[in-house]
């Protein structure tokens, strides 16, 4: 079977790409204009617009309005693997947290803002973590950052009636951080990790957020932590898409 030719939009944004891998346009540092590249490609403005578009979505360059496209300056990319969710060893200085865990292994330093309500379940949440709607939750709302760098926006919800009055009722100020370590101090031991993930256009409170270039896309995660068959914990995780690399190692049985 023959391989599709790329179209000439293509070959202009691979051209280019390599061109800023090689370091020829460094982080930071401005491209030629789209009539200039038109010019030297001999390609129709339209042509290079697409290809700008497509590094764009890459996360590779921003378009500033009136002042010309831009090398993205922010290129760390984390990597999500599932065995970040695994017990810390009891000698070892590692966090518990599968979120610092993970930009650690990528060579970043993570940090994060949240804010904890204890709310009543809407039918969604109740549905997911078993309860009935009504029932006292505890929610909480994240900002993690990545260097600096906004990186993923969260919130959680937890049976109140499991925590309450236990020393971890406060996800991130309590004895443990991390789903699993908080629920091992109480006597529930978590044995599966669910994950749902899904791809689509970020809102516009998320471009604000997390600082998303034009055409990247948002990664959205729901995920529930088990004990048995019990839902203890679940959460609506968004991602940016061009910072997040998700990678799996699963036992074949």
């Amino acid at each position: 079977m023959s391989v599709p030719s790329r179209t000439p939009y293509e070959r202009i944004a691979a051209t280019l790409r390599d061109k800023i891998e090689a370091g020829e346009y460094p982080p930071g540092s401005r491209l030629p204009p789209q009539r200039e590249l038109a010019q030297s490609f001999g390609a129709a403005g339209e042509t290079v617009r697409r290809a700008i578009a497509q590094l764009q979505a890459d996360g590779l360059v921003e378009t500033r309005r009136q002042h010309g496209t831009f090398v993205q300056t922010r290129a760390s990319v984390r990597r999500i693997a599932t065995d970040f969710y695994r017990r810390r060893p009891t000698a070892s200085d590692e966090s518990t947290s599968p979120f610092a865990r993970s930009v650690a292994a990528s060579g970043g330093r993570a940090s994060w803002d949240h804010e904890t309500t204890w709310e009543t379940a809407d039918e969604t949440v109740a549905d997911r973590l078993g309860i009935q709607i009504g029932d006292r939750v505890v929610v909480t709302r994240y900002l993690y950052r990545y260097d600096g760098t906004p990186i993923q926006t969260a919130i959680s919800w937890e049976t109140a009636a499991l925590t309450a009055g236990t020393p971890i009722e406060l996800p991130e100020d309590g004895a443990a951080v991390g789903v699993v370590a908080r629920f091992d101090l109480i006597g529930l031991r978590i044995d599966s990790v669910e994950e749902e993930i899904t791809a689509r256009p970020p809102t516009t409170d998320e471009v604000g957020v997390l600082e998303l270039p034009p055409g990247v896309v948002a990664l959205v995660m729901n995920r529930t932590y088990r004990v048995g068959e019990m839902p203890v914990e679940t959460a609506d995780i968004v991602m940016a898409g061009h910072r997040s690399v998700l990678a799996y190692r699963l036992a074949v049985t």
